[in-house]
């Protein structure tokens, strides 16, 4: 490597090492490097403040971001660590200038080895004589050192456009060895030039540099300096800046940093946009994450494929915790079913029919010779590399950094529906109380043999009839006033299915689910965990072997938070129910109105058709705080107060919590 590239790649491969100096990276003086720009520091500041991420027993990475620009020229910093807050001499194990370059928007992320393990350090940079704020970090225990606890949080989803972020305030006063991000860290799609929602005042809209314009007036970013503008705007809110400066970060990417419900390098924001590669613009997505993120991974600009960044990583923690982070955008194939073949998204990514989603699934595996590629999330690679470490360290924890839920959601449309009209007809008439179950099963039967028989417009009810009979209700009443109450809140006959409601996440990919499950109970591997978020919903549960098995046996446990201000799982669900037609008749199932106040029945829903469901609050932003002992994982969800005209609200930010706990060896939740 010439010195003018390793000076371009010099913030991002150069390592320092704490007992001082910079490690060579080879390669000849034949080409004139760039004199950096030493002089005039205060032309430039820390605006961004700083970083760090990926603790390992001897490293951990630091970050920085210089503003003001300096044409083509670097900007020397200085970056020092020292084991004491005010960095006394004694004390200071680096004291190190680094290159700012214009190539990676004056981003600086650097490697700082040598470290001790299990331990705290402070670190800062320097423009001149002119420091950065203080960040704290703290390195990983050794393998197989014994530790009696670990404590982390693990948080999703922080939409600039949504809510409020005082719940990173909150949580930067907490005392945490890190902090985990399942993606979502930036939303790639901002409003048309105005505020839309309900969102903080001091969030203001907006205005990406380039972008392209969707239908609904909403622009999402396209080019690198689109990216670059969103997490620059991001960084600027001194609530995330605090949270970086209190704990590491190890971060993986969901869709929004490069596109939503995205797949390696395709856009789904109209029907059969996925069919056209959008390279250049998942490039940029991935070199600005790679910039703005202290991660541990590298980025291959010589790599002409949207491939050529890798950042699924494993971290371990003594001998208490293995940590597996993976990536569920970058290899994953096409939606089972295309939303170009439904037609929109609803019955491709959303509410989609679990016979016809199976269906699809098993075709595209027998077409490929029985292989898990073309209905796989992870790919592959990293599928085995996943087998390959998930039971590698002899560690009594095995946390899964996963982006999306691994828990089956399903609702069975016709006895939710049956169950909902057998409430209406006690409430009609409370002598039919004790034959509310039998009614609502009835109906049920008698509505799928209607769909069956292709009879659903002339429905003869056989079933109920025969056990409203008991009731004292003949034929001539039944009609007269028990049909048309029914009829009345009949859905169309395309919803009598039982149905997936998110197939974007691994309920989508269920035979490699299948197959990552069979792999755990085959192994023995036990006591793991998956950290989940995605779907702006608490959610804790088990992940059993096999979902559609007549009996279904429990293999690991998922934990699922809310976004950190992202609007509810409930609240767009209440929008289907509320403006499609067609989803009218299902609004019960979703919330009810009591006195003019909004009730959750969305909740109960779920409980009820899904039984491994041990926690389920459709209607919260907020974080998981983890605390994780060799006898138990104890997670604490955090539900922040709402947005009150356009403030956030006063620490403390948490409204309520809900504790649930995982004992080492079991595969399940108690929830207290």
């Amino acid at each position: 490597m010439d010195r003018r590239q390793f000076l371009k790649w010099g913030s991002f491969l150069t390592v320092t090492v704490a007992t001082g100096g910079l490690s060579a990276c080879g390669g000849g003086d034949d080409d004139p490097a760039p004199e950096p720009d030493t002089g005039n520091p205060e032309n430039f500041n820390f605006m961004h403040g700083v970083a760090s991420g990926d603790p390992r027993p001897d490293s951990v990475i630091v970050w920085t971001r210089v503003e003001g620009g300096n044409g083509k020229r670097p900007v020397v910093v200085r970056l020092q660590v020292s084991t004491q807050q005010d960095f006394a001499p004694p004390t200071l194990l680096v004291n190190q200038p680094l290159m700012a370059l214009p190539d990676w928007d004056y981003t600086i992320r650097n490697k700082v080895t040598g470290l001790s393990p299990g331990t705290r350090y402070f670190y800062r940079f320097l423009l001149g004589n002119r420091p950065s704020a203080t960040g704290r970090t703290r390195t990983a225990a050794a393998p197989g050192t014994p530790l009696s606890q670990l404590r982390f949080a693990f948080v999703s989803c922080q939409d600039w456009n949504a809510n409020h972020w005082a719940g990173m305030e909150e949580l930067a006063q907490q005392d945490l060895d890190f902090i985990v991000h399942v993606g979502d860290y930036i939303y790639e799609a901002v409003p048309g030039g105005s505020r839309a929602g309900n969102v903080e005042d001091r969030h203001t809209v907006l205005q990406l540099p380039n972008g392209t314009a969707l239908p609904d007036g909403s622009v999402y970013a396209t080019t690198l300096d689109d990216y670059r503008y969103l997490y620059r705007s991001y960084r600027s809110d001194a609530r995330l800046q605090a949270l970086h400066a209190a704990f590491p970060m190890i971060a993986i990417w969901d869709d929004h940093e490069f596109s939503d419900n995205c797949w390696q390098d395709r856009q789904t924001y109209n029907i059969a946009d996925d069919q056209t590669p959008r390279t250049a613009r998942r490039r940029a997505a991935s070199q600005a994450w790679f910039e703005f993120m202290p991660a541990d991974v590298t980025l291959d600009q010589n790599n002409p494929s949207f491939q050529n960044i890798q950042i699924y990583r494993a971290f371990t923690f003594g001998n208490l915790a293995t940590l597996l982070m993976t990536d569920e955008r970058l290899y994953r194939a096409d939606h089972i079913i295309p939303e170009a073949s439904v037609g929109r998204s609803i019955g491709s990514l959303y509410f989609v029919p679990t016979a016809t989603l199976a269906a699809a699934e098993a075709q595209k595996i027998a077409a490929a010779g029985n292989a898990l590629t073309p209905v796989s999330m992870l790919g592959d690679t990293q599928r085995a590399w996943w087998q390959d470490r998930i039971g590698a360290d002899a560690t009594t924890w095995k946390l899964w950094g996963n982006q999306l839920s691994l828990l089956r959601m399903q609702v069975d449309v016709p006895q939710a529906v049956a169950r909902l009209i057998a409430r209406a007809l006690v409430l009609a008439n409370n002598a039919l109380a004790s034959l509310e179950t039998a009614i609502a099963n009835a109906l049920a039967d008698d509505l799928r043999a209607a769909r069956t028989a292709g009879t659903y417009a002339n429905l003869a009810y056989t079933a109920l009839r025969n056990v409203l009979v008991q009731a004292g209700i003949d034929s001539a009443a039944f009609d007269a006033s028990i049909k048309p109450l029914i009829e009345a809140r009949l859905p169309a006959i395309t919803l009598l299915e039982r149905f997936i409601l998110n197939a974007d996440q691994w309920d989508g990919f269920n035979a490699e689910r299948k197959n990552l499950m069979a792999f755990l109970k085959t192994n023995g591997i036990r006591n793991v965990v998956a950290l989940s978020g995605d779907i702006h919903a608490f959610f804790g549960g088990q992940v059993m072997d096999d979902y559609d098995a007549a009996a279904p046996a429990p293999v690991m446990v998922d934990l699922v938070t809310a976004g950190l201000s992202s609007n509810t799982l409930l609240s767009s669900f209440r929008t289907v129910v509320d403006t499609d037609a067609a989803f009218a008749a299902l609004r019960e199932l979703i919330y009810s109105n009591v006195g003019g106040t909004l009730v959750n029945t969305f909740d109960a829903t779920l409980r009820a058709f899904n039984p491994w469901l041990r926690h389920a609050d459709t209607n919260a932003e907020g974080y998981a705080l983890v605390t994780l002992t060799p006898q138990k994982l104890s997670c604490t969800f955090h539900t922040l107060k709402p947005l009150a005209g356009g403030t956030a609200p006063a620490l403390p930010a948490t409204a309520g919590t809900r504790l649930l706990e995982v004992a080492a060896g079991t595969a399940d939740v108690t929830v207290t």
